[in-house]
């Protein structure tokens, strides 16, 4: 699954309308070439995780072009009164 979303991650990138952001919701540091490559292609980047699945060196990579999302931080903000 990893490579097979890092292909379309890619073939978007370099269609014409394909995107402008990426909203990418990984932790394996295995993305990072892919993010970096994107950024090449001219397009911004956003990374939402989760911090405890998050590796390290994805998040020292500098590969998001916005502030990480932590979906730990909101995701009490996304459910519903019947989920909580």
């Amino acid at each position: 699954v990893d490579i097979a979303l890092a292909v379309e991650l890619l073939h978007y990138a370099t269609e014409p309308h394909g995107f402008d952001i990426a909203i990418t919701v990984v932790g394996d540091e295995d993305f990072v070439p892919a993010l970096q490559r994107t950024r090449l292609k001219g397009k911004r980047v956003c990374v939402a995780s989760v911090k405890n699945s998050c590796s390290n060196n994805l998040k020292k990579a500098q590969v998001s072009d916005f502030p990480y999302i932590w979906l730990d931080d909101i995701l009490p903000s996304l459910l519903t009164e019947t989920e909580k």
